[in-house]
């Protein structure tokens, strides 16, 4: 396998498990949405705000990789601006596809050389192994 088709792969990696992320944050807004139809405001989940800490899917390219990162949601919005920033766990980082740019207490912000994939469709299988 080359190194680009290598390095393409881990980055897809990283564009699956933000998607999968990305639908956890879906389902924050569905909660908020029936909160507010059924007239219950404090089932409402605050991203603005609010300090509560979230578990999040580590972004990194490991396909084996489960581990979860605790932030609020505000946190993981901001982050997520960027669309070639990624968190992850500290150490996960793949230094020949990204550079890290922020360290915080439980999680570091990776950001790509290149543009990641809008549609990622699966996991890929990598030589990658954060166990």
């Amino acid at each position: 396998m080359s190194d680009t088709s290598s390095e393409r792969r881990l980055t897809e990696n990283e564009a699956t498990f933000r998607k999968l992320n990305e639908q956890v944050n879906a389902g924050f807004r569905e909660t908020n949405r029936l909160a507010v139809e059924d007239n219950q405001p404090e089932f409402k989940v605050s991203t603005r705000h609010d300090s509560s800490l979230f578990s999040f899917y580590c972004e990194c390219a490991d396909e084996n990789c489960a581990e979860r990162i605790s932030m609020t949601l505000a946190e993981y919005k901001n982050i997520h601006k960027n669309r070639k920033r990624f968190v992850i766990v500290p150490g996960h980082e793949v230094k020949s596809l990204e550079k890290v740019v922020m360290t915080r207490t439980g999680f570091t912000v990776v950001e790509k050389f290149t543009n990641p994939p809008e549609q990622p469709e699966k996991l890929n299988p990598t030589s990658v192994n954060n166990q």
